[in-house]
């Protein structure tokens, strides 16, 4: 599959490339397709989460915040 780079992006595209983040525009491309994914995911996951609450489930503030640190590390991680 190949796919176009939007002019607007193109000038990003080439600079995340010039400084050693990608190899090319397809890992830049594939590291987007991630952040979707992993957007998606937080996204099902937050409203799960509302909609316990709204059941009156609930879950100890500091176990959420641990949770959300050790996604948001995960995340970082997949980008280095």
């Amino acid at each position: 599959m190949s796919t176009e780079i939007p002019s607007d992006y193109g000038s990003i595209v080439q600079e995340l490339i010039a400084q050693g983040k990608f190899q090319n525009e397809q890992e830049v491309v594939a590291e987007g397709i991630r952040l979707v994914i992993a957007r998606d995911k937080l996204h099902a996951d937050i409203q799960a989460g509302i909609d316990e609450l709204d059941h009156g489930e609930s879950i100890d503030a500091e176990d959420v915040y641990a949770e959300a640190r050790r996604r948001i590390d995960a995340i970082e991680d997949q980008q280095s």
